[in-house]
């Protein structure tokens, strides 16, 4: 990985669980076999073990402000957008990471979304090279029997269920067109 990959999360939730999560704790993540079978599964340089002390959470009190930071990043191009009538959030950012370590906080605040969301096939998260062309999967996490899975099954977008591929190109291009026309070009160095 040279380039920043995105992130996308959809998941079903109601406003007022979504409000619980956000004004929640984070929660710590506990070092077990998924995470330890997606890590084992990930190609990298210099690849380190898998501890307790990389495996954390965001320095943030609360849920909400893990949001605030990255949407307070403007080089992340972060967006958190709740469809009331569909009851779904949509949450992520254009320019997330490179790197696997710098991942793994997010990856814990997604995971601890198992608690709130509603049992669906459509709660998923992905982190790829969507601008690069790149087939490339860094992270793939369904939701399912209330638990959230970090597939290390999923290297390639192949591996990923292609509506979900589909829906997530289509969100992250209507979302890219909506952000680049927000951007202040004038404050750009």
């Amino acid at each position: 990985m040279s380039e920043l990959s995105s992130l996308y999360c959809k998941v079903k939730i109601t406003k007022p669980q979504l409000e619980k999560f956000l004004n929640s704790s984070l929660e710590e993540p506990e070092l077990n076999k998924n995470w330890q079978d997606w890590w084992n599964s990930r190609k990298m340089y210099s690849k380190m073990e898998l501890t307790p002390e990389l495996l954390r959470t965001y320095n943030d009190d609360i849920n909400e402000e893990v949001i605030e930071g990255w949407i307070d990043y403007p080089e992340a191009m972060a967006f958190s957008d709740y469809d009331e009538a569909n009851e779904e959030w949509h949450w992520g950012m254009m320019f997330f990471s490179q790197n696997f370590t710098e991942m793994i906080p997010m990856f814990a605040f997604i995971i601890s979304l198992e608690k709130y969301v509603i049992e669906s096939t459509e709660n998923q998260a992905i982190v790829f090279p969507f601008f690069w062309g790149d087939n490339a999967v860094h992270a793939y996490i369904y939701f399912e029997d209330g638990k959230a899975i970090l597939s290390p099954k999923a290297q390639t977008l192949k591996d990923v269920d292609p509506k979900f591929v589909e829906s997530t190109k289509d969100f992250l291009n209507k979302k890219w067109d909506q952000l680049a026309k927000e951007m202040d070009l004038d404050n750009l160095d």
